[in-house]
């Protein structure tokens, strides 16, 4: 049985959080809950998913994963051109909140997907609804993370405050009230500026130099990531003739899930 929450970030922006331990997929429940006419800041959130991965992958008959996945409502005047920026921001959000949990190296992939010590560990996602004005319906932003003990020790002050929290907070959630705040704290103040914002993103971008594949005429080719390019963050590859080419979406690119993390 799901429970809310009431969460006031630093900004003041009041959520409500629909907590569960269990669903079939955040962002299909997000998405039934904004055609309803769900206010914007309604989120909801799981430990478990069973139909959608920490990393975007769809898991089997039977399976469940445990993590943070959290989808949010949000009501926008925002176009379809803002969407790459803001893939940028839920990256930034979601990478902060999980350095305060881990001592292991954490960076950020092509478009927004998380890794810890060069394995992928989780990614973001945005879907919306255009209105007939051009701007969005509605958007819903969605995290997803895999938590291991490995990964992520629970830390003794974690564990203090979840026992003398009124509300009885798990790890998780205390995690993922940190992921919304970051992001809410970002997306007012940068969705409409976004140059100094895209500095923190490209700091924290790890595929700088490594290998990729894609495809061009059906074939797979090969070629070397150089870095990325502009607010929507397109991805400049360097051809096997030498030539750059920039890529603004993933469909025609085959990214590794694993990379080797280069010596400091």
């Amino acid at each position: 049985m799901a429970r809310t929450v009431i969460m006031s970030t630093t900004d003041g922006k009041i959520l409500n959080l629909e907590c569960h331990e269990s669903v079939s997929s955040t962002i299909e429940l997000a998405k039934s809950y904004a055609a309803m006419g769900y206010n914007d800041g309604y989120v909801v959130i799981s430990e478990h998913q069973t139909r959608v991965g920490a990393t975007g992958d769809t898991l089997r008959s039977g399976e469940s994963e445990h993590g943070i996945y959290i989808s949010c409502i949000l009501r926008p005047s925002l176009f379809p051109s803002q969407m790459g920026f803001i893939s940028a921001i839920t990256a930034v959000s979601l990478l902060g909140a999980l350095d305060e949990h881990t001592t292991k190296s954490l960076g950020i992939g092509w478009i927004s997907d998380i890794f810890c010590d060069g394995r992928k560990i989780g990614t973001t996602a945005i879907e919306g609804k255009i209105a007939p004005g051009g701007t969005y319906e509605y958007i819903i932003v969605s995290f997803y993370v895999r938590l291991s003990d490995a990964d992520f020790p629970p830390r003794l002050n974690d564990l203090v405050k979840k026992v003398f929290e009124s509300e009885n907070t798990s790890i998780p959630l205390m995690i993922a009230k940190k992921i919304l705040n970051n992001f809410f704290s970002f997306y007012p103040r940068h969705v409409k500026n976004p140059d100094k914002f895209m500095e923190i993103y490209r700091r924290r971008f790890i595929f700088s130099g490594i290998p990729c594949k894609y495809i061009e005429n059906g074939k797979r080719k090969r070629g070397r990531i150089l870095g990325i390019e502009g607010t929507d963050g397109r991805l400049i590859v360097e051809l096997k003739d030498g030539t750059m080419q920039n890529f603004s979406g993933n469909r025609n690119l085959i990214l590794p899930d694993k990379i080797k993390l280069k010596r400091k």
